[in-house]
Formats: C-alpha cells, structure tokens, sequence
C-alpha cells in the first residue's frame, strides 16, 4: 500500500456496510449531483459478402468510464438498438463491438455527441451446421459486490440452450449471466450449449479458468478538533465517508459510509487501484457547519487530496481531520448568490447542496454553506472587504469569483458561481497569436520535461508559467527570442501528479497561449 499525492481527475453513490460499524443509507452528497440523461443507440449488421442482414447476431455496448455493459442481439432484419440510461452528460467514450464468423472483434469507438448515435457493421457471416461454445468473462471493477463477473456468449451454430457451471455449485441458462462469486479464488467454468430448433441439433461444451483477483480494505479515524467525532463521548455528530475512484483521467464516485459513533470510517473489497475519500459531517449535526468538509489528507479541494493507492496490503490508519469553520468574524456585509453551472448537457443540473466555499483576501478559507434547492446561498454578518467564492464539487472544476462589499456597498447579491462538468475551469485554449505561434505540449502526461514547439516571427520576449487549477503560479521562466522556431521545455518533475495549466505569455502581459497539461 502507498499513498501518492495527486492533483487530477462523476456520482454514483451506493452505500453498503463498513465492518465493525453501524451503517444506514447515505444523504444526499453535499457535491451536486448530476441529473442523468439517456442517448439512443442502434445500427444495423450486414454480410460484407452478400449485402445480408446478419441475424440474431450479439452486439456488445459499452461507455466504460460510466460502469455501463450491455449487449443486444439483431432482429430478422440485422438492426439492433439500446438505451443508455442514468448517464450525467454528453462527452463520455462509447464503445460498441461485435465478433465475425472467425471470432475476429470488430470495435467500433466515438464521443458521444448527440442523444442518438448509429454504428453499423459489415462482417463475414457463415452458418456451421456444428456448435462451437466459447465465451469471454469480465470482472466488473466499478461492482461494489466483490467477484462479480459478467459473462458473454460468443458461441457459434445458433445455439438455443445454455447452461453454465460456475465452478462452485452454481449454474444458470441465461445466456449472458452476471455472477458473483462468494469468495476469492480460482473456479472452473464450463458452459454447454445446445441447438433443438433447427433439422440438424447439436451441442458442445468449453470450459475456461477464472482466477478472482484480491482485494483490500481502507479505513481510519475522522478528527473534529482534538478527538474523533463522537469519540469518547457523543457530539451528535453524523459522518459520511465517500469513496471515489480515480480511473483513465475519471473520477468516479464508487461507495460510502456513514457512521455515527466512534468516528471511523472503513472500505472493504477493493480492487487494487487509485482511490481518494471524502468526509463530511450531514446536514442537522451538531458541528455541521462549524467545520469544513475534507479530503484526505487535510485537504479541501479535491484536485489538491492524496491518492490512496491500494496495491499490496490493508490500511487503517487513513485519518482525516475537519477543518474548523472561523465563526468568530462579525460584520454587517452580506454575500448571497446562486450556483451556476456550464455542462455538455442540456439536461437540468440538480444544484441543491452545492458546498460554497467563502475565503478571504489571501484565499485561506473562512467557512462554507450548502446552497438551497434552487442552488441559493447566503453569507451574513461578514465584515467589510474583499472575498472569494468557489464551488466545490468532487469530479467537476469551478473557478474563484472576487467579491467586494464595503460600507458604501454593504450587500453583495445575485453573486453566480459556477461549474463546469469538462472544460477544466472553464478555460478555453489559446493557440498563439500574429507573431507568436505554438504548438501542442508533449509528451503529455508527461512525468518531467515538456515541450512547447513554438515559432516566433519578430523578437519578444516570453514568460512560460505553470499554474495550478487554483490559478497559483508554480514554475515561472523567460527568455529573449528572435525570429526563428524553437522549443520551450518546462521540467515538471517538482510538481505533484495532477492537471496544471501553462500559460505563454509575452513580457508586457499579451496572453500567447493557454494549454492543460498533465504531471503523472
């Protein structure tokens, strides 16, 4: 087990049972959660030899970073059609596969741009008077039920029946099963399939291995003040544990804990992977408000927590610790605004509980509210002067939004903070200007140097900088060019792993370009 530090990159909350603890169904996340919405796919599958629609033929669907698997069959006309539910936006991958008659795959993959998509195919098609069984499995990683596996036909010689061994005692005729194994370890599963409707039935059997993998548990105490909540002694206090996976540049939410005594929080039956938590304490307790929501380790934005990389072995000693809330500034200013949002989506965006950080001249946060239904929310009793605003919502990015009040201006209303689901802060790319052109960074990932290609046309002087997503300068260079093409390298090899922005400006302040690049 190792701990990596991150900086980079959507909520599906299930709630199960943390050992040793008293659990019950979660709240809502104070993070907004996504609204869903449903695209259309469908094609149609012909003979590449004849223009024929290939019949009754298995059709696999997949968007990977969702968690979604499906697979469809072709009617008597080749077209095949599923619905993708629950999805949070447009944007994500989608993948749709098919085999030929040599058991070749043929994948199809494209961002999902529209709410209805159509992917054909065209494919050797031979019909076998014999049955042939075969079939692949495929752990389901963003299972919390650990050992489950979904299993897909891809038999030949129309078969009719299938029956399915297991390998421990369990079977079923379905003919793409999902199973869950009790335990780890390794079982032998056979499927047998057969063919009664045509003139010529047959059968055939196949049997493959299947080795579980292992799996690990993570835990620990969540500190208020000095001690865990309702450690020794009851504060009144309910905590939620969230779990998010961190996978292909994807944050998923995968589980959550709520427990309300002896202030620990635990994860069983995990997959080896990269995983980050999240505690708060919920609406109604006693110190709700009086401390900050935090990500391990002691942190409040989520591009600035720790990776937990499970790996090797079981932890319990991931602590976190709520940052208190400064309830001691008085004033007569007043903040109050509404929480927006920018998404590929034309779906509503639910924005109740969206937590709304308020902090200081200096960004050093001072407190936070959870916004109302309609995405409202109110700061009172602030004193006079300059303040931020951000959003922070576990997966999506928002920007810091300025505020001033003063006694000329004592309330600062119809504030609009935002976020946004895919363009990092909502940043839009610069590529160069007039005299100044550059090129795409690479390699990006990249874990140390990077490289700019850059062309300039009459000499300037250039400043490179690294920002973090909170716009704070990390790395700063510059240099004098003439006329000529060139390439900037920028060594990345001090930063945490995570998303940055560089920025190429010139010395007089003209923005050049503006890239998102990747530290690993």
């Amino acid at each position: 087990m190792k701990v990596n530090p991150f900086y980079s990159f959507f909520l599906i909350l299930t709630v199960f049972s943390a050992a040793l603890l008293q659990t019950a169904n979660a709240k809502p996340c104070p993070s907004p959660p996504l609204s869903s919405i449903s695209i259309i796919v469908s094609g149609r599958i012909l003979n590449d030899s004849t223009g024929n629609a290939v019949k009754n033929h298995i059709v696999l669907v997949k968007v990977p970073y969702a968690g979604y698997t499906n697979t469809v069959n072709t009617d008597s006309n080749g077209y095949y059609a599923d619905t993708i539910r629950s999805l949070s936006s447009l944007g994500d991958t989608l993948s749709v596969s098919t085999y030929d008659c040599h058991n070749v795959l043929h994948i199809q993959s494209q961002a999902i741009e529209s709410y209805s998509i159509i992917i054909n195919f065209f494919i050797c098609e031979t019909y076998s008077p014999i049955c042939v069984a075969d079939f692949i499995s495929e752990l389901d990683s963003s299972s919390v039920s650990p050992c489950q596996y979904h299993f897909l036909d891809l038999s030949k010689g129309n078969p009719d029946h299938w029956l399915w061994d297991f390998g421990d005692g369990l079977s079923s005729s379905i003919r793409n099963p999902v199973h869950t194994y009790a335990k780890t370890g390794h079982y032998k599963v056979c499927l047998t399939i057969t063919r009664s409707s045509l003139k010529t039935p047959c059968s055939d059997s196949v049997c493959k291995y299947i080795y579980t993998p292992a799996y690990y548990s993570i835990g620990g105490h969540i500190f208020a003040g000095d001690h865990p909540i309702n450690n020794p002694v009851s504060t009144g206090d309910t905590g939620i544990a969230y779990l998010y996976k961190f996978l292909h540049n994807y944050v998923i939410a995968f589980d959550t804990s709520k427990f309300t005594y002896l202030g620990y929080f635990s994860f069983p039956y995990l997959l080896t992977g990269d995983y980050f938590v999240k505690v708060v304490l919920t609406p109604g307790s006693t110190n709700a408000l009086k401390y900050i929501p935090m990500y391990f380790s002691q942190q409040a934005f989520w591009q600035q927590s720790q990776l937990l990389g499970v790996a090797d072995s079981s932890v319990f000693d991931f602590d976190i610790r709520l940052k208190k809330a400064n309830d001691s500034i008085k004033g007569n200013g007043i903040i109050s605004g509404h929480v927006g949002h920018h998404t590929q989506s034309t779906s509503t965006f639910n924005l109740a509980l969206s937590e709304v950080l308020l902090l200081d001249s200096l960004k050093n946060i001072i407190t936070y509210k959870l916004s109302d239904a309609s995405g409202n929310f109110r700061f009172s009793d602030l004193p006079f002067g300059r303040y931020f605003l951000f959003v922070e919502s576990t997966g999506r990015f928002s920007k810091f939004t300025a505020v001033t009040i003063s006694a000329d201006s004592p309330f600062a209303d119809s504030v609009l903070v935002e976020i946004y689901d895919r363009n990092i802060l909502g940043i839009n790319e610069i590529t160069g200007k007039d005299n100044v052109v550059t090129g795409l960074p690479f390699p990006n990932p990249s874990a140390g140097n990077i490289s700019i290609p850059v062309t300039v046309k009459k000499q300037v002087e250039l400043v490179c900088s690294v920002l973090s997503t909170q716009s704070v300068t990390l790395i700063e260079s510059r240099s004098n060019y003439t006329p000529g093409s060139y390439i900037l390298k920028t060594d990345l090899s001090a930063l945490s792993p995570g998303i940055y922005i560089l920025v190429i400006r010139t010395a007089s302040g003209e923005k050049i370009s503006t890239r998102k690049i990747i530290k690993y």
